[in-house]
């Protein structure tokens, strides 16, 4: 069955880029962008069919933030279970903790190369269990 990788990202730019990297993966890969954290959470809200098995939130969004989505996925017992990784310029080791602390699994600095992205997503399509504190 495939995997959908879900990014909310409103640097199209780099959500271009997120999209190129999933094109190189495995095709049983599938891929959704959203622009902000309203628009994710009418995603889960109006998904039908198949969930996000990861979900990627950038920080920095207008309306809603990654940290306030982030926040909302976690207390809502429908969607809690859904792994996220918080996707992010910052690689503070502040918002590393916090994202620890409001349930994320794991916390991804945006890569400048384009391989690097490639390899961290291949590997997330390939595990059971997500944790990314390394990256």
């Amino acid at each position: 069955m495939a995997k959908l990788f879900l990014l909310a990202d409103d640097d199209l730019d780099d959500a271009e880029l997120f999209s190129e990297a999933v094109m190189n993966l495995d095709p049983h890969v599938d891929f959704r962008h959203v622009v902000d954290g309203n628009k994710i959470l009418n995603f889960l809200e109006n998904q039908q069919e198949k969930m996000p098995d990861i979900i990627f939130l950038d920080i920095n969004m207008l309306l809603v933030t990654g940290w306030e989505c982030l926040t909302m996925i976690k207390n809502n017992e429908k969607y809690q279970h859904i792994p996220v990784i918080m996707y992010s310029t910052s690689g503070s080791s502040m918002d590393k903790q916090k994202a620890k602390k409001l349930g994320a699994s794991g916390f991804l600095t945006k890569p400048s190369d384009f391989r690097t992205l490639v390899s961290i997503l291949k590997k997330l399509a390939t595990v059971e269990e997500v944790s990314l504190w390394e990256y």
